[in-house]
């Protein structure tokens, strides 16, 4: 059992490892981009929880967050951008 977790702990920092430098090499290749892919990646990561936490919580019907709505309609939450 130790053994296993030892191996999961050393599998677990070389993906992490392999994923900051895959983002680097990424971030070099599309030097014209206007988004950094690492904060691209954290923000979808934001709002997949956001939703997961609105699928949980239905007394929650709406959120207003970086020009977004995310409303709840039925069994369904949409997300729109905010009209100026």
């Amino acid at each position: 059992m130790r053994l296993a977790i030892i191996l999961l702990t050393i599998i677990i920092v070389i993906n992490s490892i392999t994923f900051y430098f895959y983002l680097n090499v990424r971030q070099r290749e599309n030097l014209k981009s206007k988004y950094n892919i690492f904060d691209a990646y954290l923000k979808v990561r934001f709002y997949d929880k956001l939703l997961m936490f609105m699928n949980n919580h239905s007394e929650i019907k709406e959120v207003k967050i970086n020009n977004l709505i995310f409303k709840r309609e039925g069994n369904y939450i949409v997300v729109e951008e905010e009209q100026k």
